[in-house]
């Protein structure tokens, strides 16, 4: 990872190993002149917080006001950054307190560190770089060991003051901490994450995925390359895996709610895709309406008692075939459960999409009207605008049905809101989704809840 950043400037690195010598000489020169007897552990405590400072500013850019925060602690170390991470701030802590020979500022000083850092590098133009908790965790624990190590080497030869500097130290760290958190919750937005990468299934996990995809297809494709995903910002967690030759599919976990299965991304029918008897290639959206229809009853006939379907084309002029999709309606709510069938310009089966939930609820009545819920997304979507630094938004809103949704607070009809740039051009313009809750106009960006 050092490699891949610094590779081509290496005039950076020998400037700023001068830098840190130029100030650690200066440190030293200072302590020397002050009567210490520590000079050198001053030279060594600043040139290397100066190259810490110098490599996590390198390669800045504007600011994101964002910073990640990770909740799988353990993730951090099976990593490469991590590790240096972790590594990087080792001698930091040594230092610290080789040169102050008083714990308590040297601790101090060591964990404000990393998170001024981290706050820096969200807010600050030309040093920001990403903001991420599992940066502060290796850093904390690298200045901890390496705090624990000298401080072993000092209680021996009872070399330690422990008490000196500790209450001015106290009072600036806690000086510190309550800027530091207004700044962060001021300018910057959390955006939370169970873990940055894949893991493993448990064999659980493997079989429902076996068991899902036998639903929908048989024995007809293998499952491959199954893997635990988890969901960025909210509540979920999706297992993710291979269907035959190319296709994918996600299944949320634990609850095994719902299950996207892509056979094929292709305009050009292929061997991956699912054969449905007897259906021939659909000339119309009739025609791929029946083929669906077959498929449901052979595969989903829950969805025969839907209240309503619609079969619409999919990509210019059904280069990729028709989707029907069937939805339950009670008193003018759409209910959780839904399913949603692709067939292809052969007539076969490329993609399913499948909820699961109940299809008749006893919901409170809505307070939130579908304006109401419109200003709402739209005084979201300025406050976002605002916090990352950038103008409102130029959006057209559509708060299009309500739906009942889940979220840990027992069912509760949610007004689902489309956001829509101005066309450009030459230019797809992309549709973002909020959900706003009905009874207290809560704006969610997820159907999940938040972590």
């Amino acid at each position: 990872m050092f490699a891949a950043i610094f590779d081509g400037h290496y005039g950076f690195l020998a400037a700023l190993t001068f830098v840190g010598l130029a100030m650690g000489g200066l440190a030293w020169w200072t302590a020397t002149r002050k009567g210490s007897p520590h000079g050198l552990w001053w030279l060594a405590l600043t040139a290397t917080v100066t190259g810490v400072l110098g490599v996590t500013s390198f390669g800045g850019g504007q600011a994101s006001r964002q910073c990640v925060i990770n909740h799988d602690l353990a993730e951090p170390f099976h990593t490469a950054q991590g590790l240096l991470n972790l590594a990087m701030f080792v001698p930091v802590g040594c230092f610290a307190l080789l040169a102050l020979r008083r714990p308590v500022p040297a601790f101090l000083g060591t964990a404000a560190l990393p998170c001024l850092i981290e706050l820096s590098q969200a807010t600050i133009p030309f040093v920001a770089r990403g903001c991420d908790s599992a940066d502060v965790e290796m850093n904390l624990l690298g200045g901890l060991i390496g705090l624990l190590t000298a401080g072993a080497f000092l209680a021996r030869r009872h070399r330690l003051d422990w008490s000196g500097w500790a209450k001015p130290a106290a009072v600036a760290g806690l000086a510190v901490a309550i800027i530091g958190t207004v700044v962060f919750r001021t300018l910057v937005s959390s955006v939370h994450y169970d873990g940055t990468g894949l893991s493993a299934p448990g064999e659980d996990q493997r079989k429902a995925v076996t068991q899902a995809v036998q639903r929908a297809f048989g024995d007809r494709f293998p499952v491959t390359n199954v893997y635990v995903q988890p969901c960025l910002d909210v509540q979920c967690t999706n297992l993710i895996f291979k269907v035959g030759d190319n296709g994918t599919g996600t299944l949320e976990w634990p609850g095994q709610r719902h299950l996207n299965i892509l056979l094929e991304a292709s305009s050009e029918p292929g061997a991956n895709s699912f054969p449905v008897a007897a259906a021939a290639a659909p000339r119309d959206k009739d025609d791929a309406y029946r083929t669906a229809e077959t498929y449901m009853r052979s595969h989903y006939n829950w969805a025969a008692g839907a209240t309503l379907h619609r079969t619409e084309p999919v990509g210019e002029d059904a280069e990729f075939g028709w989707i029907t999709s069937w939805r339950f309606m009670d008193n003018d709510i759409l209910m959780p459960r839904m399913l949603d069938v692709q067939v292809n310009r052969a007539g076969r089966i490329s993609q399913v999409d499948v909820t699961m939930g109940p299809t008749e609820l006893d919901l409170p009545a809505t307070k939130i009207s579908k304006e109401r819920a419109e200003q709402l997304v739209l005084e979201h979507l300025r406050d976002e605008a605002e916090a990352g630094g950038n103008p409102p938004p130029d959006v057209t809103v559509d708060a299009f049905t309500l739906k009942a949704n889940d979220r840990g607070r027992g069912w509760r009809p949610e007004w689902i809101v489309n956001s829509l740039p101005p066309h450009e051009e030459g230019t797809e313009s992309v549709t973002t989704t909020n959900w706003v809750d009905a009874l207290d106009g809560t704006v969610h960006i997820s159907a999940y809840p938040p972590l």
